[in-house]
């Protein structure tokens, strides 16, 4: 019996072409998208299989920040089957004694052909053991994508039509900065297999692959057919919420982070920390002073706030606190009131300052929004001065 060789034999080719540095400009690969704008830095390098860790860096304007996720792990398509392995049987036959009458013969043995394909359950357990030593891998605080990379084509190595697989693979090329290379396997995989367009893990990994090579719209346009095809894909909405927020579209990014810390579960600081910007990014939307404001202002707060409890030296979140208390003129008070504009320029400075001894302070902004707090307190106290003088 002949063996079945892979589907997905084009990896090959591709993986020869990626180590080039080679990309496929065809046009077999996701579309393009919109968007734009700069109003947030950061994103999350999780694995398509939502493990990992997130990271940030600080927001500026209306924006926060926070770390896109680069990992998912998908349900396995293709398993079993196309391996090689197993085991034939003896292939030994028992002959007659060759006793008795005249003209009596042995009987001829049987040959039993072996059988060269895998149990189709053992195949899948294979597979899913490859891939989680993979996504391990890729997910501890100091990814090993050479270990994944192993793994990932040992899994291909058993069942190559595993689009799983490749996600990985490409994802592990991806952490080692070989931006071309993942792109390469991805598009080798999308083109040849029609089912890979269905798989959110792809478009995950093209939008790592995107915002690291500064392709925003076509980021925004992968992550957000992710989100179609997987809505509660946590790593892609982390990430598309970032572009939500830089093309200033509020609205969408509230209902993206609202649904993370709300029915997802996402309490990290780096998620409530862009709810966060999101909810002051709207207040811009209505009159100030205005109670519409004074609502989406105090969303604000409470979101930055739960963000600084969730991880006490999440600089960001200090920042865009500082930021908040700074811009917001006048700043609502719980009871209805507004808050002593002295008051509130002292808390935005003390933000800053907290701001400043956190890990990856940005000093060139510290140094700006302080110059900006210190020239309005200077202000505010010449003018009760003159006020109680006059």
């Amino acid at each position: 019996m002949a063996h079945r060789a892979p589907r997905f034999a084009a990896l090959a080719l591709a993986l020869a072409v990626a180590a080039c540095g080679g990309k496929n400009k065809g046009t077999t690969k996701p579309g393009d998208g919109t968007g734009g704008g700069s109003d947030a830095t950061g994103m999350t390098d999780k694995g398509p299989d939502g493990t990992g860790t997130t990271t940030g860096g600080g927001g500026s304007g209306g924006g926060g920040s926070g770390g896109p996720t680069d990992t998912w792990s998908a349900g396995g398509d293709g398993t079993g089957g196309d391996g090689t392995g197993g085991t034939g049987g003896d292939g030994t036959g028992g002959a007659g004694d060759g006793t008795g009458g005249d003209g009596g013969s042995a009987e001829a043995p049987k040959v039993v052909p072996p059988n060269l394909d895998p149990d189709p359950n053992e195949a899948r357990a294979a597979v899913q053991s490859h891939l989680k030593t993979a996504r391990d891998a890729l997910a501890q605080a100091k990814p090993d994508p050479d270990l994944a990379i192993r793994e990932a084509r040992e899994a291909l190595t058993v069942d190559g039509t595993s689009v799983d697989a490749v996600v990985v693979l490409a994802h592990a090329y991806y952490t080692k900065k070989l931006y071309d290379t993942a792109e390469t396997i991805l598009d080798m995989l999308y083109k040849d297999r029609e089912v890979s367009h269905k798989h959110p893990g792809v478009f995950y990994v093209y939008g790592l692959i995107y915002d690291k090579t500064n392709q925003d719209a076509k980021a925004f346009a992968a992550y957000k057919q992710a989100v179609q095809l997987k809505g509660d894909y946590a790593p892609a909405l982390m990430n598309l919420g970032v572009h939500q927020l830089q093309n200033k579209q509020y609205d969408e990014a509230i209902a993206t982070y609202e649904k993370l810390t709300g029915s997802l579960g996402q309490t990290d600081a780096p998620t409530w920390n862009n709810l966060g910007s999101a909810y002051r990014g709207k207040s811009a939307d209505y009159d100030a002073g205005s109670s519409q404001q004074a609502a989406w202002l105090a969303k604000a707060e409470n979101a930055l706030k739960r963000a600084t409890s969730a991880d006490k030296n999440y600089g960001p979140a200090y920042y865009n606190l500082g930021l908040l208390y700074l811009d917001a003129d006048p700043f609502p008070n719980p009871d209805g009131s507004d808050l002593d504009t002295l008051v509130r320029l002292q808390k935005a400075k003390a933000y800053f300052e907290e701001y400043k001894n956190l890990p990856g302070v940005d000093m060139k902004l510290f140094d700006e929004r302080t110059k900006n707090v210190d020239k309005l307190i200077k202000r505010e106290e010449k003018k009760r001065k003159a006020k109680a003088n006059g």
